[in-house]
């Protein structure tokens, strides 16, 4: 087939001179990419992994890193069952509420969904394990954090599923987050012999006479590199977080940004779509609260806000009303601020204004997670210190903070439609505390029952002194000051791309495996829906099938290098 047939992404071998060649090559530097080198080196093959940034990592580095393993083995050895039956049904009611059935044989889900899913729960334990044994994890149990769903009756193992990295060089079971995960995983590769590469950034694959992918093209600051894969390609490159196009056309509602790795721009879309794969759940993404002006600056260094804190602190929209609990999981905040009001054609949640006292900033601050209250003063003073303060609003009374949220929203106009407070704001804001507070003098939040969950405490991070009623509710002070910052919706990453089979291979539209082609993490399409699972639920099932697809792929056959003809031969 000519060259001229193919997409811009692809290129036949014909056309290439390799610069060099491993048994498989890894695309990208995150939990998936490493579990897949270090387990297809482990079992016999060259590899060589390439890193579209200059630093290695992804978005693993920048997160806490849990990861969620249904039955694994802190769960066994200390007596706690797990069964696959109820781990199912617990992953298939979150995936599809609404065609959920336990008496179906898929369980409300499709055949493929299932399919993943099964193969998810059945390698977790085993590939956590092996890891470990290599030296390529430190897992470190917590059994303190519960799933995000605790309470649904198919959860039979609420708690032990998540497991968090080991602080690198720390104490024992001292936990540490995904920069300390990633320096055991690379150390582990160094061990191995992986050839790691930074720098480079894969732009097109190579495939054969047969289709079969057969390397990849990478750009570098010194020109492009052909790199031959003998037996396999595995993506592990991310999401399309930082892609503004395709985020916009793909995902459900307005996204301001996301914490993802800059790095992450759905670089592998194209390359599956013109090798025929089929894309699914590309409205998918994992989706938390950023602060506005976080998003905007969209910083490499930027975090979503994924544990809020504070009793005596709200979230209200451009009325000045509450519409949502502001203690559910991150997940489950952001389809609030899509909320569509048809009469008046806008988003009256677009931005959300969270609103709390100088007490909740004494006891409820710091920067852990993403916490917008930011760090209180060590000195005398009242206002908030932290190295990322510029975000946060303070007022000696509730109108002063009206002006100010107004003046900062008018600074954004140009990135939200010029969204604004309504004029009915401050008085309907009025309202809303003296509700609440009556809420918190009586402990019950009955509006959104905020505080009636376990991972709604968890998140909370600790209860104020005599505080015995309900420690996510505490009257808001009649008498300033006031701090408030601006919540927009936003990404952890996305998790749509090719469909996968549980081997890891990429399918054709046709369901058949595109050989020589695999691909697990946010660039493939996930077998979770729209759905969190629990804390590491993303990470998890990364890590997992980053091992199956390095499993699978150190056993591909080598494929025979095409023979040079006369013509290739130099005089």
């Amino acid at each position: 087939m000519s060259i001229t047939a193919f997409a811009t992404e692809l290129i036949h071998e014909s056309d290439v001179s390799f610069d060099d060649e491993a048994d498989i090559v890894v695309v990208g530097s995150g939990a998936g990419a490493f579990s897949a080198a270090i387990t297809a080196s482990k079992h016999g093959a060259s590899v060589i992994q390439l890193e579209k940034a200059v630093q290695i990592g992804g978005t693993t580095k920048k997160a806490a890193a849990a990861y969620w393993v249904p039955n694994n083995h802190f769960m066994r050895r200390g007596g706690r069952k797990d069964p696959k039956a109820d781990a199912m049904k617990y992953m298939a009611r979150l995936t599809r509420p609404a065609s959920y059935d336990p008496a179906k044989p898929h369980l409300g889900l499709t055949e493929w969904e299932y399919r993943m899913t099964e193969a998810f729960y059945d390698n977790a334990g085993p590939a956590v394990e092996q890891l470990t044994e290599w030296g390529a994890l430190e897992p470190v149990r917590w059994e303190i954090q519960p799933d995000y769903y605790a309470e649904m009756p198919e959860n039979k193992a609420p708690y032990g599923r998540i497991i968090y990295p080991h602080l690198f060089g720390g104490d024992t079971d001292e936990v540490g987050d995904g920069s300390d995960m990633i320096k055991v995983f690379a150390n582990a590769a160094q061990e191995q012999g992986i050839d790691l590469r930074t720098g480079h950034r894969v732009s097109k694959a190579v495939v054969n006479d047969h289709q079969q992918v057969v390397g990849v093209i990478a750009q570098t600051d010194s020109g492009d590199v052909a790199i031959r894969a003998r037996k396999a390609v595995i993506f592990a490159s991310g999401g399309f977080t930082h892609n503004v196009e395709l985020r916009t056309h793909s995902l459900p509602g307005p996204v301001f940004s996301g914490c993802a790795a800059k790095s992450n721009t759905g670089d592998f879309i194209p390359i599956a779509q013109a090798l025929g794969a089929e894309l699914v759940n590309m409205n998918g993404s994992w989706l938390a609260p950023m602060v506005l002006d976080r998003a905007i600056a969209n910083r490499p260094d930027a975090t979503c806000s994924f544990s809020i804190p504070g009793d005596s602190m709200i979230f209200v929209n451009r009325f000045g009303r509450r519409v949502v609990n502001e203690k559910a999981p991150y997940q489950d905040i952001v389809p609030t601020f899509w909320a569509w009001e048809s009469q008046k054609a806008h988003y009256p949640n677009l931005v959300l204004v969270m609103l709390w006292d100088e007490e909740t900033r004494l006891f409820h601050a710091g920067d852990k997670y993403g916490n917008p209250i930011g760090r209180a003063r060590s000195s005398e003073g009242t206002g908030p210190d932290s190295a990322d303060a510029s975000h946060i609003l303070q007022a000696a009374t509730l109108a002063e903070l009206e002006n100010k949220i107004r003046d900062r929203l008018n600074s954004f106009a140009s990135h939200t439609g010029d969204f604004n407070l309504d004029e009915s704001f401050l008085d309907n804001l009025h309202s809303t505390i003296e509700r609440f507070n009556g809420f918190a003098e009586n402990g019950c939040d009955e509006d959104f029952h905020r505080g009636e969950t376990a991972i709604e405490l968890y998140f909370n991070m600790g209860a104020r002194p005599g505080n015995d009623k309900n420690e996510t509710l505490w009257p808001i002070s009649a008498e300033g000051p006031y701090y408030a910052t601006l919540l927009a919706p936003a990404t952890l990453d996305t998790k749509g791309g090719p469909r996968t089979d549980v081997t890891a291979q990429v399918l054709n539209r046709s369901g058949a495996a595109i050989d020589g082609l695999y691909a697990v993490g946010n660039c493939a399409g996930a077998m979770s829906g729209g759905s969190y699972w629990a804390g590491g639920a993303t990470l998890g099932p990364i890590i997992t099938m980053g091992y199956v697809a390095g499993l699978n792929a150190a056993r591909q056959k080598v494929r025979a290098a095409p023979e040079k003809t006369t013509a290739d031969v130099p005089a």
